[in-house]
């Protein structure tokens, strides 16, 4: 077979083996970058799960403040706690597909969910020991605290919420720059 001179110089077995070896690095290279473009969706996808989460949380602080509030009453149960270390795994896996506006976000978005869970846990410790037997005056004391940590278990899953939506709209800048004011969350 007559080949042009250019391709002689593949017709070696060791210029086929480099081709051939840098073919399968360059697709080690494509799929690992799939990999972690797949790894930062879902790192989008667990703060949209966390924000179905907030939701679900906030109608069950709103239950269990009106319950109190209208009759009297508590229901202390644990509510289940948002998942920061599986997202903070996944953000650690591909910080460097992660621009330092998302890093930051996904920063304040944690500090935010385990600040409500801390909040979530004390509303259940003071609604456990309410429905104990407490004096009186010990009763309405805790029974305040409890409302308390209620008011602002809604007032952090009302700002979380607003953060996630944001994080899932891929509005980065505006987590970290926004000056949350607690008065624009509080129901009463």
């Amino acid at each position: 077979m007559n080949w042009p001179a250019v391709f002689d110089f593949f017709n070696n077995q060791s210029v086929g083996a480099f081709l051939g070896a840098f073919a399968a690095f360059g697709l080690v290279v494509l799929n690992d970058r799939r990999r972690e473009l797949r790894k930062v969706r879902n790192v989008k996808a667990e703060v949209d799960v966390n924000l179905a989460n907030a939701q679900a949380k906030l109608e069950t602080v709103r239950r269990n403040r009106a319950l109190l509030r209208e009759q009297n009453r508590v229901m202390p149960a644990p509510i289940l706690k948002f998942n920061t270390a599986f997202i903070r795994q996944l953000s650690a896996e591909v910080l460097d597909r992660l621009s330092l506006d998302q890093r930051r976000a996904i920063d304040a978005l944690c500090y935010t969910m385990e600040a409500t869970d801390g909040l979530l846990e004390e509303a259940y410790s003071h609604a456990q020991r309410l429905s104990g037997s407490l004096d009186h005056a010990e009763q309405i004391t805790t029974a305040k605290r409890l409302l308390h940590d209620f008011d602002d278990a809604i007032v952090n899953l009302k700002r979380l919420m607003e953060m996630c939506g944001n994080y899932v709209a891929g509005q980065y800048t505006v987590i970290v720059t926004k000056q949350y004011d607690r008065l624009s969350y509080e129901e009463k």
